[in-house]
């Protein structure tokens, strides 16, 4: 079965989109089969991969409307291929962010990716899933269906402090879904010549030693430039510091599955 990662902060403007697509990327380059979620009315995740969200016919808002109204839809038929061997898309388009105000109302909406994957999730090796910047219903559905939650923090202070708000929704989740997720933070958007970035990224790893990766994405503008050619930094900068750091999370994470 896949391993399920949700890539999750609460906090915005923390690369949790580009860590997605590259790191799903560096996955699919080291030989896995991956699936990429796009959990985010804003489609972010989508745009990255090239694929203009307003002109697709089919997004996960289908499978979640379908799945509540506990009809079958084939989610084959809305994956979308990238330029990655071995890597697809489940887009996101702008009516998720409607959809997801009426989800409230049904008892159990948590479960619903989680069921929708089921079926699913056994011709992947991982999929993971970018959530929005957001205690939302999106959130807790992605959540509610990952084995792994994964964390990308951003090394400044403010956005450091925010990290305690989401280990414990985390917690509460584990309580009332999912006992079962586990936690993994990513240091992100480090800068070596800022004393600052140095000293966050210290005291993570002393606050959270079991949990913070060995691994660290610095800050690198290729990663800024590749989304507006719709491919993974991996290909838009193949040799780029950016690129050999996510395939060295990639191998990290292999190694843990």
């Amino acid at each position: 079965m896949a391993h399920v990662m949700a890539i999750s902060n609460l906090k915005g403007g923390v690369a949790k989109t580009t860590t997605c697509y590259s790191l799903s990327a560096s996955l699919a380059e080291a030989g896995m089969k991956v699936l990429a979620v796009d959990m985010d009315s804003q489609a972010n995740l989508t745009m990255a991969a090239g694929l203009d969200p307003e002109k697709l016919d089919e997004t996960i808002v289908e499978l979640l409307v379908s799945e509540l109204a506990k009809k079958p839809y084939d989610i084959q038929a809305i994956l979308q291929n990238t330029t990655v061997d071995g890597l697809k898309i489940l887009p996101s388009d702008v009516r998720l962010a409607g959809l997801e105000r009426r989800l409230y109302d049904f008892q159990g909406y948590e479960y619903l990716l989680k069921r929708i994957l089921g079926p699913d999730d056994a011709g992947y090796d991982m999929i993971l899933m970018d959530c929005p910047p957001s205690l939302s219903a999106m959130t807790l559905i992605a959540l509610t269906a990952a084995d792994e939650v994964l964390i990308p923090a951003q090394c400044e202070y403010y956005a450091a402090k925010g990290l305690e708000r989401l280990l414990y929704i985390i917690e509460v989740v584990r309580q009332k879904t999912n006992p079962k997720v586990s936690v993994s933070i990513l240091p992100s958007m480090y800068d070596q010549r800022n004393r600052i970035s140095r000293m966050v990224l210290s005291q993570l790893r002393q606050a959270f030693p079991k949990i913070v990766l060995d691994h660290v994405i610095s800050v690198d503008t290729k990663l800024r430039e590749a989304p507006a050619f719709g491919v993974p930094v991996t290909e838009y900068a193949p040799d780029s510091r950016a690129a050999e750091q996510f395939r060295g999370l990639a191998a990290e994470i292999i190694e843990k599955y």
